[in-house]
């Protein structure tokens, strides 16, 4: 019997906002533990929470993005708990009328066809406390309490590791391009739940879930999935029944690992906030967060092809959104964006590599690369450019002031001085024209390094092999 994943997945987003999602207490600025809080995240008697606008603005363009329909009243309820990671014994979630429903995403599946990803909401709650278990004592860390999140909530129509890496990656874009998050799954700023079952194919009927967590990275997620697809696969063609469980994806081993078993699903007493009234959003401020929201990755991406970037070049400068900030600054002053793009892949990643650092650590600015970029685009050699874009690294100092100090001239490009040169070699070495016209075409090669070398280097290799194959016919 054939089988089929049924894999659904719930997005944790730590939005990029400078207080928390209902206290003045700051985010992000400190590592020492419990030194951003305030007395509502600690649940001190008479403290009263606050909306944070800029979190609201955030989660509006996230579920724009998704293509949801947004929600211009707010509402929040409380998720009743008791549990050491919310002093309060609630979370502020948004239950019953979430910001953003009925979404979608396009994804590329497993034999690279768009796939469509029904998105079922969106929804703003508060973050909970870092908890650190030891043996015999957990300690607290409430500098995470608070954390504005955005829970983004898919149906479940993924059917591989793959289609969920895709995904993932596809939400990381969205929040990293739009401002409203890092997106460093290492870091915990995108954490994911993945749930997900089996069934016969053609088979309406879900199985039993399992819910894997531990998932910090896009390559985790896939090879967590491809595991856990074949346990279960293996189970049920055993005749084992698959049971309702959690489990942690294990890295080293590339397993899932049973956490605890699952019994009946718990009643969290969900009701209405009662100290946030609803928040009448104006179709005004929805608009506004909408159309200032930062160009996103596919736009930006698809500007790039225009520009004449392959999509693997495009793929690759957008990857690193710091990266994007750089290109973007350097096409502002520069005349070629292919050849800016070149320098950025090549030279500077290898650059960035060879000491395992980050485009901000680049010691030249955008312009500075845009000026080689430039040069090469007036005659130069990518080689003397790369030669000059060395030396810059290396000692500092302005492009024009680089290739002087290399001596660095500017090719021949005039085609009376290229035929110059081409007519001389020609005429000494008629056995290479014979070679050439009888199908031996190193003999060109040959030729044009003829050239090159009674020039010194100083004509364009372009212009040289057009006038040589021009002369060779008239020959």
């Amino acid at each position: 019997m054939n089988f089929e994943a049924v894999i659904g997945l719930e997005i944790h987003v730590e939005m990029r906002t400078k207080s928390k999602m209902f206290s003045a207490a700051p985010v992000g600025f400190s590592h020492e533990p419990n030194t951003e809080i305030a007395p509502l995240d600690m649940a001190f008697p008479g403290t009263m929470p606050v909306v944070n606008k800029q979190a609201v603005i955030n989660a509006i363009r996230v579920a724009n993005a998704l293509h949801m329909n947004i929600d211009h009243t707010l509402y929040f309820d409380r998720k009743n708990y008791f549990y050491s990671d919310l002093p309060k014994g609630f979370q502020i979630t948004q239950q019953f009328r979430p910001i953003g429903k009925a979404g979608y995403l396009d994804i590329l599946d497993k034999n690279g066809k768009t796939k469509r990803i029904r998105i079922e909401r969106i929804h703003m709650e508060e973050d909970t406390c870092k908890q650190l278990h030891f043996a015999d004592y957990t300690l607290l860390d409430y500098n995470r309490a608070g954390v504005p999140l955005v829970e983004i909530v898919s149906l479940p129509d993924l059917r591989s590791g793959t289609e969920a890496m895709h995904y993932v990656e596809a939400i990381r874009n969205i929040v990293v391009y739009s401002g409203t998050s890092d997106g460093k799954m290492e870091e915990g700023s995108l954490r994911c739940d993945v749930n997900v079952s089996i069934r016969p194919y053609g088979s309406d009927k879900l199985g039993t879930k399992v819910e894997l967590k531990n998932l910090n990275s896009l390559k985790n997620i896939e090879i967590a999935l491809d595991y856990e697809v074949a346990r279960q696969t293996a189970l049920l063609l055993s005749g084992t029944p698959v049971q309702q469980e959690t489990r942690r994806f294990d890295e080293p081993s590339g397993r899932t690992v049973l956490m605890r078993v699952k019994t009946d699903a718990v009643d969290y007493k969900y009701f209405c906030e009662p100290n946030i009234a609803p928040i009448h959003l104006s179709d005004e401020f929805v608009d506004n967060a909408i159309k200032t929201c930062p160009e996103l990755f596919d736009a930006k991406k698809a500007r790039y092809l225009k520009l004449g970037l392959n999509d693997t070049d495009a793929d690759i400068i957008l990857s690193d959104i710091h990266m994007a900030e750089y290109f973007e600054k350097g096409l502002a002053a520069s005349k070629n964006a292919k050849t800016l793009a070149n320098f950025l892949i090549v030279e500077v990643n290898s650059y960035l590599n060879k000491g395992n650092k980050s485009i901000d650590d680049f010691p030249l600015k955008p312009e500075a690369l845009a000026d080689v970029v430039n040069l090469q685009e007036g005659g130069l050699t990518h080689k003397q450019c790369s030669d000059i874009l060395n030396y810059m690294i290396s000692n500092g100092g302005s492009a024009k002031e680089a290739q002087d100090k290399l001596h660095i001239v500017m090719q021949v490009s005039d085609d009376s001085a290229v035929l110059g040169f081409v007519s001389q070699v020609l005429d000494a070495n008629p056995q290479s024209i014979v070679d050439f016209k009888a199908g031996k075409d190193r003999a060109i090669g040959f030729l044009i390094g003829q050239v090159m070398k009674l020039s010194h280097g100083k004509v364009n290799p372009a212009a040289v092999a057009k006038i040589m194959n021009e002369e060779i016919k008239k020959r």
